[in-house]
């Protein structure tokens, strides 16, 4: 067994590299465990923004909009002055200003649909917000006046009509089965192909690049050791090297995530990321068979994790990427990971059925296949091409 022990002490090198990668990840996904610890505190809340309104028409109508709108808002009255507007907004001291112009309660009367201006800050979102209250407030108010309520009328029942409805919001669990720890799961099998996959390439592939030095593998070949007891024995070191690693990463989610990893759905996370090591080993075998230097291995590293990550959808979520991506990433194994996370998790929007998951465990078993093949053709040519 001295190849395997010459591996062990090769390996060792490489232990505060992965270390740092373990301990990043951790962290990480420690965060993600605790950010999905209450899922019953409010998701959403409107606040009080700071509006400023032009009532030029000083209607009835006008000022029962700005009497709504002051119910929700710190409001201030301001003249139109367009250079005053536009110093609030630089400045920050008004997020919103709505001009009310003279005739907007006739036109509101006669069903016009353009009845305000609006003056706002580019890419703040909570304008919006404030767009959809006025159109909410004047949209109830017109149905009560075109049911023939009289003016005053119709804003007393708008304004019950509209205080009746919450602006606290909050997301119903609709399947008991997800609980919220299993976000947490979600999102630590979500990114773990990621850190694996790196921590392999930039672990494993470095130790079986030394045994492929040319020097080293002819004193290989003179010794007693033979090529098949040197190559089982390398596999054997790949194997405990990386399944060490795979197991690591699995007893830092049970002390993360406890009993709820001993679920149903996290058992299928867990067997899901099982496969990962297979496509580790295999990438690392054909990038180690032409022996790079070390800052090559890093390079390839980033290339190829990276890729696999953006276009699997381990970094962008796959309901977000387009067609084309899809297309491609369907020829990545990766890709058939992530779609049996967001089944097990209920995230793609599918119903999970197990013929559908071993169905995507089978496609990666088959892309572990073909990765190995192209390892075993490439170490069968470098083999006979250092034999002559």
């Amino acid at each position: 067994m001295q190849v395997f022990k010459a591996f062990l002490k090769t390996a060792r090198k490489s232990m505060p590299h992965n270390l740092m990668y373990f301990f990043i990840f951790s962290g990480i996904a420690l965060a993600l465990s605790f950010s999905s610890k209450n899922p019953e505190d409010p998701i959403f809340q409107s606040v009080e923004l700071d509006i400023g309104i032009i009532d030029q028409d000083h209607s009835t109508a006008s000022k029962a909009l700005s009497q709504y709108l002051n119910t929700m808002h710190q409001l201030s009255l301001m003249t139109y002055d367009k250079e005053a507007i536009l110093d609030q907004l630089f400045f920050r001291n008004l997020d919103y200003i709505l001009i009310l112009p003279e005739g907007f309660e006739t036109r509101l009367l006669l069903g016009e649909e353009t009845l305000f201006e609006t003056v706002q800050i580019p890419g703040v979102y909570s304008s919006a917000f404030v767009d959809e209250q006025i159109n909410a407030y004047l949209n109830t108010l017109k149905l009560y006046l075109t049911a023939d309520y009289s003016l005053n009328d119709a804003i007393n029942q708008t304004a019950d009509t509209l205080s009746q409805t919450s602006n606290h919001v909050r997301v119903l669990e609709l399947d008991d089965k997800k609980s919220s720890s299993m976000n947490g799961i979600y999102y630590y099998y979500q990114y773990l192909p990621y850190v694996i996959m790196s921590i392999i390439l930039c672990g494993l592939t470095p130790i079986l690049t030394t045994f492929w030095e040319p020097n080293l593998s002819k004193r290989i070949s003179c010794s007693s050791t033979s090529a098949l007891s040197r190559n089982l024995q390398l596999a054997f070191g790949s194997i405990v090297y990386c399944f060490g690693i795979w197991l690591l990463f699995i007893l830092t989610s049970c002390i993360f995530y406890g009993s709820e990893l001993f679920t149903e759905n996290g058992l299928l996370c867990i067997g899901n990321s099982f496969f990962l090591l297979p496509v580790g080993v295999g990438v690392s075998l054909i990038i180690s068979s032409f022996a790079p230097p070390s800052n090559r291995i890093n390079m390839y590293n980033n290339i190829i994790t990276l890729g696999m990550s953006f276009l699997c959808g381990i970094f962008v979520p796959q309901q977000l990427l387009g067609e084309q991506v899809l297309s491609v990433s369907k020829f990545l194994p990766f890709y058939w990971y992530i779609k049996n996370n967001n089944l097990i998790s209920g995230f793609s929007g599918e119903t999970f059925q197990m013929e559908t998951y071993q169905k995507n465990i089978g496609i990666q078993a088959l892309f572990i296949a073909a990765i190995f093949a192209v390892a075993l053709v490439i170490s069968k040519y470098k083999s006979e091409r250092h034999s002559t």
